[in-house]
């Protein structure tokens, strides 16, 4: 071997290293992200979902403040904190391939779905979605600007969810159960982030519906993606199912009675 192909060489093996090391790095930090994100929306909604004199006690170590204005606040830093990070995650990966002339970046984004990294995934975000909307509609329906066009419509030609975010982003969640083909009831997404009815879930993992999801086995797998290990880490989505409740009292009955 000449020392100009030696060169050559060392210089594609430094180049890839440079590469894996960056991508490596990005992925540490994207998986950081939304472990932050999903550790802080859980924290919130145990709070809105606590015990009568547990949020009492919170309130007044909140000086009296309002507490449901309070937990809109922190609502909406979460859902600019997800976006934030989404848009310059884009932003990244674009201007590698641009500089770079790849694919690379592209391919990267699709990594990360596979791996349940992105936020946009992330079924705490439907969640924080569902929340707001629930807010909105104690409060008579007066949103703030950041949330003005958030939205759900369930009907017979299909169950969506939709927030638009500044910078256009528009995401769109549909809510229908992949096993019965109705909308959701008593949901629950997977950890792959697929949503089902908590019934249909439980029988496709061969499960009783007072066992609960988390009893399926280690190797049920996900009737959509077919992943294996997402029931462990099964998201019960309250927030949607009061969303439901509130704004669809008799679809929420009729389903209710049959289950």
């Amino acid at each position: 071997m000449d020392n100009d192909t030696m060169i050559i060489k060392l210089l594609q093996h430094a180049s890839l290293n440079l590469v894996n090391n960056f991508f490596s790095e990005l992925k540490k930090e994207a998986s950081d992200i939304a472990c932050c994100f999903s550790s802080r929306v859980r924290r919130l909604l145990q709070l809105h979902s606590a015990p009568g004199i547990q949020r009492y006690l919170v309130t007044l170590c909140q000086c009296f403040k309002n507490d449901q204005l309070a937990m809109m606040q922190k609502c909406q830093i979460l859902i600019e904190y997800a976006m934030m990070n989404v848009i310059a995650m884009q932003k990244i990966l674009k201007k590698y391939d641009k500089v770079h002339c790849s694919v690379n970046g592209r391919n990267f984004k699709s990594k990360m779905r596979a791996e349940h990294l992105e936020i946009l995934q992330s079924p705490w975000l439907i969640k924080l979605g569902a929340l707001y909307l629930n807010f909105n509609e104690s409060n008579g329906g007066t949103s703030t600007e950041i949330f003005s066009q958030f939205s759900c419509n369930l009907s017979d030609t299909g169950s969506i969810m939709t927030l638009i975010f500044p910078d256009s982003v528009k995401l769109e969640y549909d809510l229908t159960c992949p096993i019965c083909l109705d909308t959701v009831f008593n949901p629950y997404a997977l950890g792959c982030g697929h949503p089902f009815c908590k019934s249909c879930a439980c029988t496709a993992a061969s499960v009783m519906i007072f066992q609960g999801i988390k009893a399926a086995s280690d190797v049920s797998k996900c009737p959509v993606c077919r992943e294996v290990g997402t029931y462990a880490n099964a998201v019960n989505m309250m927030e949607l199912d009061l969303l439901q409740k509130k704004r669809f009292k008799q679809y929420w009955k009729e389903r209710h009675a049959s289950e």
